[in-house]
């Protein structure tokens, strides 16, 4: 899974290291885990949506643009949770 959000105008993605993830609550689901991972590198109040994958074809990644879908979250401070 991704995380995908804007960036200085343009479609940035994130990708978790797996050994952090796994380092993560066993309990949680990996839908959490990303929300999780969003809430912690992400700055306060970013939207972004959690995908399953972005195009392999890096050609054209600088121009990707980053639009809001049913899914979008907003990440939240881990200080207040």
């Amino acid at each position: 899974m991704r995380i995908i959000f804007e960036k200085n105008g343009r479609c940035a993605v994130l990708i978790p290291a797996q050994q952090f993830l796994d380092s993560l609550d066993a309990g949680m689901t990996l839908e959490e885990k990303m929300v999780h991972v969003a809430n912690k590198d992400l700055p306060t109040g970013t939207k972004y949506e959690i995908v399953e994958s972005v195009p392999s074809d890096r050609t054209f990644r600088n121009a990707w643009e980053y639009q809001s879908g049913e899914a979008e979250k907003e990440s939240e401070d881990l200080k207040e949770s």
